[in-house]
This record gives C-alpha cells, structure tokens and sequence, in this order.
C-alpha cells in the first residue's frame, strides 16, 4: 500500500515562526530568527523528497519483531570475579 505523496507546505513566515517561537518561550535574536525561518524551509523541502512509494514492509523499523518468550526461565549466570 503506497502513501499519498505529501504536498508541500507553504513556506512559514517570520511573523508565523515568531509566533511558535514565542509560545515555546524562547527569545531569539533577528539573525537568530531569520537562520531557524531559512533551516524550516529548508527541512521542509527535504521533508518532500523522501520517496513514500514503497510498501510499509520494507521499512526494518516498522518490519523489526520482537523475539517470542517461551515459558522457560533463563538459566542464572555465575558472577565473573576478576583475575589477580
């Protein structure tokens, strides 16, 4: 089953980023400011090119399992003591 490509998101403002910014209330400077507004858009355009063409099976994270636990307990380890 293939994902919908994902449409790109207008470009966020600086008014926009001031905004979020504030509300995590961090204070940033304009050089700051203008440096997260441009690594945003930058990130975003990134974001798009990820290809989503591909079956959620070949992803390892989503593929990964988990071996099954048998009933049996796990036979205890004697301690190593260090060599002298």
């Amino acid at each position: 089953m293939a994902a919908a490509p994902i449409k790109s998101a207008p470009p966020v403002s600086p008014a926009e980023m001031q905004a979020m910014v504030a509300r995590a209330g961090l204070t940033l400077n304009p050089g700051q400011m203008a440096d997260l507004v441009l690594a945003w858009r930058q990130l975003a355009g990134l974001i798009t090119l990820i290809p989503r063409d591909r079956p959620m099976a070949d992803d390892l994270a989503y593929a990964f399992r988990l071996p099954v636990r048998t009933g049996k307990a796990q036979p205890e380890r004697k301690p190593v003591r260090p060599r002298r």
